[in-house]
């Protein structure tokens, strides 16, 4: 099921994988990515748009809320045309630092959370609100039943969550109460294809995120990048952990196997005149994991590159040889946290 099976946006005409995918405004503006341009990042979400993407994944704390203002500026006038998510329940004591995540899924909480994101993407609800991560001080039960009074005081259409652990996934999805999850999920990381499947088996809507693996499917790093100082893909080189679920792809000699894979997929992707990003976004939409996969982008170059492939003709002979590429990738056991 995709979202426009769902019958919640009338997708525009042209290339139906367009559908499949969903702008990702993390990385735009959120903490731990490098220096921020907003200008750049405004133009990202407008060429989104005008290129007829009409998903928008967005969460409270990404930039401290500048994320979700920026969503609301840019969209403003377009609502009844496209689908908007967020996430709330989390927020950082230190927002310079990944490691200091606080969890707060209680229903006054949520409710503030809801307020401030409502505001700031200037609407009066949101198409799917979504637990960011695990509060490992209520149950899974208690957090879904605060999830439904908010879809019942009509500020979400659908509810569901993000980076729950197997049996906390689990007992969510027991109490009937998610309609979507969201999860991480490429080429190179299947760690979470259990909760998918069961998110998909009951007729939820399922998000993916990470698609480019944080820049390692879509950047030309060398082997010995040099990270910005603020950013956590520079903090699990030097320090094996980061407090993200992609920590994995970046720590001890991950980092160049994974850098090894993109250059071979790379050089696959070149005699078809695109570029690794383009490539890699066209083959994880064909995947059957997810409904809406998430990409990532800081400026409209990016949007209009990485969409680019969904229109290039990829022929057996060339799904072949990727997925031979991809069965030499030592895809990580699940480590939600890294830490």
């Amino acid at each position: 099921m995709t979202s426009a099976d769902r019958g919640d946006v009338v997708m525009p005409d042209g290339n139906p994988l367009i559908g499949r995918v969903g702008f990702g405004s993390g990385t735009m503006i959120a903490q731990g990515y490098g220096q921020v341009d907003e200008d750049a990042a405004r133009g990202a979400v407008e060429a989104a748009y005008q290129a007829g993407v009409r998903f928008y994944d967005t969460a409270h704390f990404y930039g401290s809320g500048r994320s979700e203002a920026i969503v609301g500026e840019i969209l403003q006038g377009r609502r009844d045309e496209v689908r908007l998510c967020t996430k709330g329940g989390v927020r950082y004591t230190d927002p310079t630092n990944l490691l200091t995540l606080v969890c707060d899924s209680s229903y006054d909480a949520l409710r503030r959370f809801m307020e401030e994101s409502l505001t700031r993407l200037r609407t009066d609800h949101v198409d799917v609100y979504l637990l960011h991560q695990f509060d490992p001080a209520l149950t899974p039960e208690q957090q879904m039943e605060n999830l439904l009074r908010l879809k019942e005081e009509g500020l979400a259409r659908d509810v569901g969550f993000c980076n729950f652990g197997a049996e906390a996934a689990r007992r969510a999805l027991a109490t009937g109460i998610p309609t979507a999850v969201e999860y991480s999920f490429s080429l190179l990381d299947h760690r979470y294809l259990n909760e998918l499947a069961a998110s998909g088996a009951r007729g939820g809507l399922r998000i993916t995120y990470g698609s480019y693996v944080h820049g390692l499917l879509s950047e030309d790093f060398t082997d010995d990048h040099e990270f910005e100082p603020d950013d956590w893909r520079g903090r699990s080189r030097r320090e094996g952990r980061s407090g993200t679920s992609g920590n994995v792809f970046f720590a001890g000699d991950a980092f160049a196997a994974n850098l090894a894979i993109a250059r071979r997929l790379r050089a696959l992707a070149d005699p078809l005149g695109l570029s690794l990003a383009a490539f890699v976004l066209a083959l994880t939409v064909r995947q059957p994991y997810s409904d809406v996969a998430l990409f990532g982008c800081r400026d409209a170059a990016e949007v209009a590159d990485g969409l680019s492939g969904l229109s290039a003709d990829l022929d057996d002979e060339t799904l072949a040889r990727a997925a031979e590429i991809l069965a030499t990738a030592n895809r990580p056991a699940e480590n939600l946290l890294g830490l």
